[in-house]
């Protein structure tokens, strides 16, 4: 039996087709903060003298290593890329939650309150992300 599809136009706009495209768009900008947070890190050894394994090891442990952006001024726009990394990485997992959670719920009420709960959660949860990464 053949799938079933249907074409964009016919679909409509709902909450579902939204974070379908959401997903799908979230995976691609992961995959281009990482590229360019390694890429930065490789700019940042060439300007610095630091290795990259420095780079990485105080990106890890940043208490413990000195800061090789602050030599040359890119906390900000270090911070900045960790934030959007946090944010997309959070709502990309939402919808997995989401996902995940009706195929188990069946009542579209039900349906309704657990993506309030866990969309309310995500938000309280990026919210103290970025106030934890400001403030670091």
């Amino acid at each position: 039996m053949a799938p079933r599809t249907l074409p964009i136009k016919k679909r409509g706009f709902s909450f579902e087709v939204f974070m379908w495209a959401f997903t799908r768009f979230t995976v691609f900008a992961m995959y281009g903060l990482i590229l360019a947070g390694i890429f930065g890190a490789l700019i940042v050894s060439s300007k610095t003298g630091a290795g990259f394994g420095d780079i990485l090891y105080w990106a890890f442990f940043p208490t413990l290593a000195e800061n090789p952006l602050g030599q040359i001024g890119m906390t900000v726009l270090a911070k900045l890329m960790v934030i959007a990394f946090v944010l997309i990485a959070c709502g990309h997992g939402v919808h997995g939650v989401l996902e995940i959670w009706d195929d188990y719920v069946t009542s579209e009420s039900g349906r309704r309150w657990a993506r309030n709960i866990v969309i309310t959660y995500a938000v309280a949860a990026s919210i103290i992300a970025v106030y934890v990464i400001l403030t670091a």
